[in-house]
């Protein structure tokens, strides 16, 4: 027979509005439409990449229906095997919401969920792909309500179901029942009239007892009675918890962790029947190895003395010399006073006869700390230690109360503390509270996964960063920059909706006023331009519209200059957004921007090329020297279509642009140009001036297109022409 613990009672999921038993909510079709849109975009995200428009477009339709609810502000529902359960209606069974979110939710062990009228498009969507994320549920895996918290989500909650720990406890001795039952008894007499409060999970814990057991429930408490050792009562109790499953096979460990709940549920019991266990609970504690026994009693035992908590009432059933050794631990303490002792002992309400017993024994122990060297202040006044000791052996039964208790962690304050005390003002003092705000918010920032409130988080971050730029602090500006950009790169894989949010407030920062306090920086001097250089750095491609801006702008033509300069030199950082930006910049930026296209090399060929359409002789020029500066085979390519398309200015630039290319791309483009016997007609003038470059790179590899050109020379209608084949005779003589 499986018998559940009382204690762990189940909690049932509460309608957010009552019905009448039995009466079909009014907006229930309306419920299950807002499901099967759900259903819809879970199925979406499953099929398709999360970027793809069907994805956002299902979201959007159940955020649609979601928001035209009437009537209740949330939906709850329960999951069961076939179907979700509304208001105790079944819906969904067979249908869309069934395949799609039915047996997921069971898969990853959901056994209810609460949707907001509020949920947000991004709640919906980080629900649809946690989700499909989730498979079977395992240990160390996270389960959709560890995702859903872990990626900001506060308006869609799932509540997981519990897996049941069983307790095996057999046929308990008619005593020990009949114990259960007085203490059940005297609690019904005292119970508390207040809503039940939960030590663990409901529905966690069961216990299988022989089925001729009366007990039809078993509370923590009557567990405490049941189950005879203390460590083996701890091992259970961590295993109704669902961290540290592996620490629930030790029973020492346990008691290590579950010390203190052990505790507050043996002080529950009838005061005898409590001592009692509080001696069995001190046998277990004894019974520990020497290094987990020390570090129990440091930790939890013996500060549950002085606050006067439940751990500290296993101290009493301690014997006299194990009570006296743990004692003297708290002069381990270093802010710990001889008086602590005193204060202890009153806590422990020990007979007087006891603690005059105790008196030697502290005594010693006391004595042996100071020969050993364990109190510094003994190492420096061995008589006030003496008198510390002698007072603490003083018993005033008398007395209501001891003024120890409140010196026990008095620290002494020598010169060297009082030194360190004033030091840690002038500290504070000096401090950079401007720095301190910016690392406690980028901190922030880091450790938010909702984006909305890292949103919140970056305008402070952008208002600081704003002060430090107007003291003029450039370093401290270009690392903080830096740092948020890398804060972003770290969070991409985790967290890409919060590292979108922080690029986009860092882009935001790059404004126009702040590309010109930029150049203004550059043109101080060579000391300035390298806080400049890094600041463009730390700005990344960001700073490349601002930029883009103060190129149009007439105002600021004088600063064009040094702009330009300061972009080549950074053309690498920039050509991603300056290519971006070139088919919406004027005549003067287009041509600043194709100089500096030219700087980030390969890759941007076409972009540049893509000017030769202006019409505007400064921008095609500086495009042509752009593509030289480039050098690249589809760079050299683009030059000479100009030379056998374009205008005539425009081949006559293009010309000279070819010529500057590398001798190999040049050689190849000659190589081309020269055999297209339609070309060499149409502009012979151009041919002789390739021919003479050609002479000038290599003229074996020429021969054969010299050969065919020979024959230009009977041309005597066309003497342009027939120079040209006069020249390549020539050349072949040669």
């Amino acid at each position: 027979m499986a018998t559940r613990i009382s204690a762990t009672a189940y909690d049932p999921v509460v309608p957010p509005h009552s019905f009448v038993v039995g009466q079909r909510p009014l907006d229930l079709a309306d419920v299950e439409q807002v499901l099967q849109l759900l259903g819809r975009a879970v199925r979406q995200f499953h099929t398709y990449p999360a970027t793809s428009p069907l994805c956002p477009d299902a979201i959007a339709a159940c955020g649609t229906a979601l928001a035209a609810l009437q009537g209740r502000d949330q939906i709850v529902l329960r999951v069961r095997l076939h179907d979700l359960l509304v208001d105790e209606f079944g819906v969904g069974g067979g249908t869309i919401i069934e395949h799609e979110l039915v047996r997921r939710l069971h898969r990853a062990g959901v056994a209810a969920l609460t949707i907001d009228r509020a949920a947000s498009s991004r709640d919906l969507s980080r629900f649809c792909s946690d989700l499909i994320s989730l498979h079977e549920t395992s240990d160390g895996e996270p389960t959709l309500s560890e995702l859903l918290i872990e990626h900001g989500v506060d308006k869609i909650v799932s509540r997981m179901a519990y897996r049941p720990e069983v307790v095996d406890l057999g046929a308990p001795h008619a005593p020990i029942c009949d114990l259960v039952e007085r203490e059940r008894g005297r609690r019904d007499t005292t119970a508390s009239t207040g809503p039940a409060a939960h030590l663990y999970p409901p529905d966690k814990g069961w216990i299988r007892m022989d089925p001729a057991s009366a007990f039809t429930t078993i509370s923590l408490v009557d567990l405490a009675i049941l189950v005879n050792d203390p460590a083996e009562f701890a091992a259970v109790l961590l295993r109704l918890t669902d961290g540290e499953p592996a620490a629930a096979g030790s029973h020492q460990t346990a008691l290590e962790l579950k010390f203190s709940d052990v505790a507050t549920l043996f002080a529950s019991l009838d005061p005898r029947l409590a001592q009692l266990m509080f001696a069995r609970l001190a046998r277990a504690v004894l019974d520990l190895e020497p290094g987990r026994r020390q570090s129990l009693l440091q930790r939890t035992i013996l500060p549950g003395v002085l606050d006067g908590r439940a751990d500290g009432r296993v101290l009493a059933e301690f014997p006299d010399v194990d009570l006296a050794e743990s004692l003297c631990l708290l002069l381990d303490l270093e802010t710990a006073a001889p008086e602590v002792l005193s204060a202890a002992l009153d806590r422990l309400n020990l007979p007087s006869d006891r603690r005059q017993t105790l008196a030697p024994l502290l005594e010693a122990g006391v004595g042996e700390r100071v020969r050993a060297g364990r109190l510094r202040d003994a190492r420096e006044n061995l008589t006030g230690v003496d008198r510390y000791a002698r007072k603490l052996l003083h018993v005033d039964a008398a007395a209501p109360g001891s003024f120890a208790e409140f010196a026990a962690f008095d620290l002494s304050l020598n010169g060297q503390a009082g030194a360190a005390i004033a030091q840690v003002r002038a500290d504070i003092e000096a401090s950079d509270l401007l720095m301190a705000r910016m690392r406690c918010l980028s901190n922030l920032v880091r450790l938010e996964p909702n984006p909305n409130v890292v949103e919140g988080f970056l305008r402070g971050v952008s208002s600081l960063l704003g002060d430090v730029e107007r003291a003029s602090r450039w370093q401290d500006l270009v690392s903080w920059l830096g740092y948020h950009r890398q804060i972003a790169e770290a969070l991409r894989p985790s967290r890409p909706d919060v590292a979108d949010v922080i690029v986009a407030a860092l882009d935001a920062f790059c404004t126009r006023e702040r590309a010109m306090a930029l150049v203004t920086l550059y043109d101080e001097g060579p000391g300035k331009r390298a806080l400049a250089s890094a600041l463009v750095e730390a700005y990344g491609s960001a700073v490349a519209p601002a930029c883009v801006a103060l190129l149009d702008d007439p105002a600021v033509q004088g600063k064009v200059r040094s702009l330009a300069q300061l972009m080549c030199e950074h053309a690498r950082l920039l050509a991603p957004a300056l290519a971006r930006q070139i088919g919406r910049a004027g005549v003067a930026a287009a041509a600043v921007i194709v100089r500096a296209l030219g700087f980030a090399g390969a890759g941007y060929e076409t972009a540049i090329a893509g000017q030769f359409e202006c019409g505007n002789e400064q921008v095609v020029r500086e495009a042509l020297r752009a593509l030289a500066r480039i050098g690249s085979a589809q760079a050299a390519a683009l030059v000479s279509a100009q030379v056998r398309h374009a205008s005539a200015w425009v081949r006559n630039a293009a010309q000279e642009a070819l010529c500057r290319f590398p001798p190999a791309r040049a050689q190849v483009q000659l190589l081309d140009l020269l055999g297209r016997r339609d070309f060499v007609h149409r502009h012979p003038d151009i041919a002789a001036r390739l021919l003479d470059r050609a002479v000038q790179t290599d003229p074996g590899s020429f021969q054969a297109t010299l050969a065919a050109l020979v024959p230009l020379r009977f041309h005597f209608w066309n003497p342009a022409l027939a120079r040209v084949g006069a020249k390549a005779r020539e050349m072949v003589r040669r």
